[in-house]
């Protein structure tokens, strides 16, 4: 028997704290990933070797026990990993010629992270990890199934989305 999986979007109305550990993940995940891609993108022209995911994911461990990069600490470890993991995915699909060469994150672009476990919703708030509260959602429906990782999403007009 085939398993369908949905995919529900609702808007948040995080409080005034929330707003700023949102734009503290979205900007670490951003830093992360176009720091990371630089990374590759100077190893394979002097080398024309590639790093893997496991190799950035160890280096990302280092980086954030350096005291001028404290602040990844604040962000949940898992959304950081699951960023390599795109930019991994990304990487190899250029070389598999699928793709376009991955391009650097703006923060005038849509902004977003994943967190990819420990998700719930509990009463219409959205609780995920390192947030000391629920985050309050504009529920129109039943989530049915079980919830395994979500999208958080901020538009350029400012208004911020989950997608379950």
């Amino acid at each position: 028997m085939k398993t369908i999986n949905y995919t529900y979007r609702f808007r948040l109305e995080p409080t005034i704290e929330q707003r700023k550990l949102f734009e503290r993940y979205f900007g670490s995940v951003r830093w992360t990933f176009n720091y990371f891609l630089n990374q590759r993108k100077n190893e394979y022209s002097k080398d024309k070797k590639s790093l893997n995911y496991y190799d950035q994911a160890n280096e990302l461990t280092q980086l954030k026990k350096q005291e001028d990069k404290k602040w990844l600490k604040e962000i949940n470890s898992q959304t950081l990993q699951y960023t390599l993991n795109c930019l991994d995915i990304a990487y190899q699909g250029f070389f598999n010629k699928r793709t376009k060469f991955p391009r650097f994150k703006s923060k005038k672009s849509k902004n977003s992270f994943t967190v990819p476990q420990s998700v719930q919703v509990k009463d219409s708030e959205l609780l995920i990890p390192k947030f000391k509260s629920g985050i309050e959602m504009i529920m129109e429906r039943r989530i049915i199934g079980k919830i395994k990782k979500c999208t958080i999403s901020k538009t350029p007009t400012g208004k911020y989305f989950v997608s379950i």
